[in-house]
């Protein structure tokens, strides 16, 4: 669901509106994918972890020629190209089907942006022919576990008791997903309930 194809303006929360009404008229489980993929907020108190454009474009390359030999490719150097280009974000990633979502999203969007939890946090919307729903909450750097974790504390203070499994961002800008051809493990962190 996370690599899905993504067309569609985002709905995201500007501070226009309470957090409460915003959840209130943007419900994941009742918004159209197609219109409008993820829903998002974002912590007021953190400065939005991104890599520039210029950093991304080199990642790209390096990974491109590096990928001409697969067996230089480990978590190991991937890790070393995420200190390399200071991309070191990532996400918790929470699944729930759509009968729970907006309870779960309500509560974990109250609490990114009260600055109580992460950087930001997305969810994406309904699909007509699945129920279920993804949540990405974003931390600085997955290479500060105590970070992650206290996050992942944040996370279930706030009533999240679904297994939770944590993705750094590089992973996903350098297309490694679940059953890849390098056999990496894109999750490095789980949460069990």
């Amino acid at each position: 669901m996370e690599d899905q194809v993504e067309d569609g303006e985002w709905i995201v929360f500007e501070g226009d509106v309470t957090i409460d009404d915003f959840v209130k008229r943007n419900r994941p489980s009742l918004i159209e994918n197609s219109n409008h993929p993820w829903v998002k907020v974002a912590n007021p108190q953190r400065l939005p972890c991104h890599i520039t454009e210029e950093d991304e474009d080199s990642l790209l390359e390096e990974w491109e020629t590096v990928k001409r030999n697969p067996r230089r490719i480990t978590a190991d150097f991937v890790r070393d190209l995420a200190e390399k280009y200071a991309y070191k974000s990532g996400k918790w990633l929470i699944y729930s089907k759509s009968a729970r979502i907006d309870a779960i999203w309500k509560s974990v969007a109250t609490a990114v942006v009260s600055g109580r939890l992460g950087t930001a946090a997305k969810v994406s919307t309904r699909y007509p022919k699945e129920s279920t729903h993804v949540i990405c909450v974003y931390t600085e750097d997955f290479t500060n576990e105590e970070q992650v974790r206290a996050v992942e504390k944040g996370l279930k203070e706030v009533g999240v008791t679904a297994q939770m499994l944590y993705k750094p961002d590089i992973y996903t800008t350098l297309g490694i997903y679940r059953n890849n051809r390098w056999r990496l493990k894109p999750t490095i962190y789980t949460s069990q309930p």
